[in-house]
């Protein structure tokens, strides 16, 4: 164990004791050792209430201090800080970086590119599809993909890196311990072991509100472009595509249909000047990345499963054809293939068995990405 991490972990951790306070007590004392070593009453004129200075008081305990560490060690938690070596670069740079950081997994490389692809919780499959789309195209490319690990856009954008055999990192806003929402848990598990989970906040923290726009700014501190895929004229995604926007990050976007409230805001932002993207490459290009890339939006439903698609039988053909991302009703397709019910019935059973389509809800079928 380093001194220094002994002493940052300790400072960042009194309860009640917030980032700003500090930064008040680094900028008055000069380094957390410093503070730990200067008198109490020196400290504690510095805290704004009765219940920190208390609590500062109390939290000089050595043995707590190393048990904690150890604990980290024990869970294979990474612990860095302002003074590490192994500290992000990209978040030396930006305004209020986070003191502590807790790491579980890896970091993406020094010289890799980097795109943060995110937007709504409650989002549409083409939202979904379109998330896994690009977090899979570009992982191949060797861009590490960033997000939040929510539910929605960011956890499909993380399963498209992961299928693309890419590298992604999930900063979450809670302890790196915490897996929320629930629904992602083997989400979790698969990032820890190809990628990597990252949190300013010690493990036992639980999701809370006030933490997600905090955890935002590292998520665009980490990029070199913000990618928004869907999301409301009004939404949270914003607050990381401003901060981006303070950071000088590249920001792009989704276009979506006008009458589609899913897609406000990022037709709002295209009309703002925010790059539009209807393929990979035009990430690519921007971000002055070398490349001979020839899939395109127009052919995303090919991915994968191209020699499956390919051989479908002229009935079948006749059927995937009728479909598309967002799911559409037995009776609709049966009118646009022309078939006897019957048969597409069959046909529909028989490519949702070879994993060609989905069935979204009962009688609702998509392709699938």
């Amino acid at each position: 164990m380093m001194k220094e991490d002994f002493f940052w972990y300790w400072l960042t951790n009194i309860d009640g004791i917030g980032r700003g306070s500090v930064r008040k007590l680094i900028e008055s004392f000069g380094s957390p050792d410093m503070v730990y070593d200067a008198p109490d009453e020196m400290v504690c004129n510095l805290l704004r209430t009765g219940q920190q200075r208390e609590n500062f008081k109390k939290s000089k305990n050595k043995d707590s201090i190393r048990k904690g560490l150890q604990k980290l060690s024990d869970l294979q938690i990474s612990y860095m800080h302002t003074d590490s070596y192994s500290y992000p670069l990209r978040l030396r740079q930006i305004p209020d970086p986070p003191y502590s950081l807790y790491l579980q997994g890896k970091m993406p490389a020094k010289d890799q590119k980097a795109v943060a692809v995110i937007g709504a919780r409650n989002c549409t499959r083409y939202g979904e599809e379109m998330a896994k789309f690009f977090g899979r195209e570009l992982a191949k490319c060797g861009i590490a993909i960033i997000s939040g690990l929510a539910r929605g856009i960011d956890g499909m954008a993380h399963i498209g890196a992961l299928e693309g055999g890419g590298y992604t990192l999930g900063v979450v806003g809670g302890g790196i311990d915490q897996i929320y929402p629930k629904e992602n848990y083997n989400l979790f598990i698969q990032m820890k072991e190809r990628g990597g989970i990252l949190s300013e906040n010690n493990i036992g923290v639980k999701p809370a509100a006030g933490l997600f726009p905090l955890r935002n700014r590292l998520i665009a501190g980490l990029c070199d472009g913000i990618l928004v895929v869907e999301a409301m004229e009004k939404s949270g995604t914003f607050i990381t595509v401003d901060q981006g926007l303070e950071q000088g990050k590249e920001i792009f976007a989704l276009p979506g249909r006008m009458t589609d409230k899913k897609s406000a805001g990022c037709n709002n932002l295209i009309k703002l000047g925010a790059h539009i993207v209807t393929e990979v490459s035009d990430i690519l290009q921007i971000l002055g990345i070398e490349y001979n890339y020839k899939e395109t939006i127009k052919d995303f439903g090919f991915s994968g499963q191209k020699n499956q698609k390919m051989s479908l039988a002229p009935q079948e053909k006749m059927v995937y054809s009728c479909l598309e991302i967002e799911p559409k009703h037995i009776d609709c397709i049966i009118y646009e293939a022309k078939l006897a019910p019957q048969d597409v019935s069959r046909i529909l059973n028989e490519l949702a068995i070879r994993g060609v389509i989905t069935e979204t809800n009962r009688n609702y079928y998509a392709i699938i990405v």
